[in-house]
């Protein structure tokens, strides 16, 4: 009886022994438990923390790539579109929504390499473009897809090829004015020989020969002021004067010609003012609408609208003629260029330099088959016109009864 006792209370001791070693490992595995979990809400909110920072990170990044300038197109692997930034949409006239999943070159777009430059054709619209694709490589050097990157370089381009033109212009007009010096002084003498043979010969059968000569005189020393004219323009005297007037004055001048020729003007133009020369842009005004009629040799229509906006005002001439050729479209600026069986190819270099002379430029498009539109470009800026201060024209209405432009239309016909 007494061995089983002890039996009883060794038993409940090792059950008490072991009740404390388990009391002793649950108090230890609840602390274990309390900081797992806390770390546990850390490692969370880290996360959470991680993953805001990300969906901002990626937010700021995509704010980024929608606003740059340059077009950016993502293509997976099979070069299947699966981004665009805002200037793509812009540029290739499609919404990202629409291109998604289409392959790239399945775009309404078509690129042509022309005279080691890239011309992009897309909306109806043809660009100057720099065109670069990037593989896109994930950490284990697979292909993720690729990044299509297209800057439009259209007016940089432009630029360049007015800073050539401008210099070749200044090269020919040096070489210009000493040719004219040089060939006028024994024109003189043989248009006064001339002269006095005409009057001589004026009761003989050869008193035609001896006035051909002298219109042939004549005619060389008109070639001769218009290079001169292009070597050494004419300061322009800058002030305050109508454009339209400017306008109406040209077609007024050039009417006869148009008719006899069976060709229709139709002006839109508005009451405007700029800051000009009015006889020099006259000169302007009538070099290009002569080029324009004598596109039409067969006659046709030339449309003349005017357009304002807070920088400038544009005054677009467009006929319906056979239009220019693509090769020939950046050398028409060019002195002495022309396709003329006739002329000295100097009217448009001498429009462009007067339209630089007074703040302003030229732009051509052209279509062959469908004709030619010239754009001048007039400044309307105020900050530094020289303009301002001067007193206005003798009978002319001050600018602010114009601050309500009527727009007025005239068609004249044959």
């Amino acid at each position: 009886m007494a061995m089983k006792i002890d039996q009883l209370n060794e038993a409940f001791q090792n059950f008490s022994a072991a009740s404390k070693s388990l009391e002793t490992y649950y108090g230890a595995l609840k602390e274990r438990i309390a900081y797992l979990t806390n770390e546990l809400e850390i490692r969370n909110q880290q996360l959470k923390d991680a993953l805001g920072d990300a969906e901002q990170n990626k937010d700021y990044l995509k704010a980024i790539l929608h606003n740059l300038e340059e077009a950016i197109i993502a293509v997976d692997p099979e070069g299947r579109v699966t981004t665009m930034n805002r200037s793509a949409e812009e540029l290739l006239g499609t919404s990202s929504t629409e291109a998604a999943g289409m392959p790239f070159n399945a775009l309404s777009f078509s690129l042509t390499t022309d005279n080691a430059a890239t011309q992009l054709k897309a909306g109806g619209r043809r660009y100057s473009v720099i065109l670069s694709q990037s593989d896109v490589i994930d950490s284990e050097g697979s292909l993720r897809g690729r990044v299509i990157l297209i800057k439009d370089i259209t007016r940089l381009r432009e630029l360049e090829l007015r800073h050539e033109r401008n210099q070749r212009l200044i090269a020919m007009g040096e070489m210009s004015a000493k040719l004219v010096h040089e060939i006028r002084n024994p024109l003189c003498s043989i248009e006064l020989f001339a002269t006095m043979l005409e009057r001589d010969l004026t009761t003989t059968s050869h008193k035609d020969l001896a006035r051909g000569v002298t219109a042939g005189i004549g005619s060389l020393n008109t070639i001769l002021s218009n290079m001169l004219f292009f070597a050494r323009p004419n300061q322009p005297s800058l002030r305050t004067m109508r454009l339209d007037s400017v306008i109406d004055e040209a077609v007024h001048l050039l009417q006869p010609m148009m008719e006899t020729r069976n060709v229709r003007i139709r002006t839109s133009c508005m009451a405007c003012e700029v800051c000009g020369d009015a006889e020099l842009l006259k000169q302007v005004f009538m070099n290009i609408l002569i080029n324009a009629v004598q596109a039409m040799p067969d006659g046709g229509f030339l449309e003349l609208r005017m357009e304002r906006d807070n920088e400038s005002v544009v005054v677009s001439v467009k006929d319906s003629g056979s239009g220019i050729a693509p090769e020939n479209l950046e050398r028409i600026f060019d002195p002495f260029f022309t396709t003329k069986d006739s002329g000295t190819g100097l009217g448009l270099v001498i429009a462009s330099n007067i339209m630089r002379a007074n703040g302003g430029y030229i732009k051509v498009a052209s279509e062959q088959g469908k004709g030619s539109v010239f754009s001048l470009y007039f400044s309307v800026e105020k900050k530094e016109d020289p303009c301002n201060g001067s007193a206005p024209n003798p009978g002319e209405k001050k600018s602010e009864d114009y601050e309500r432009p009527a727009l007025r239309e005239t068609v004249s016909a044959v």
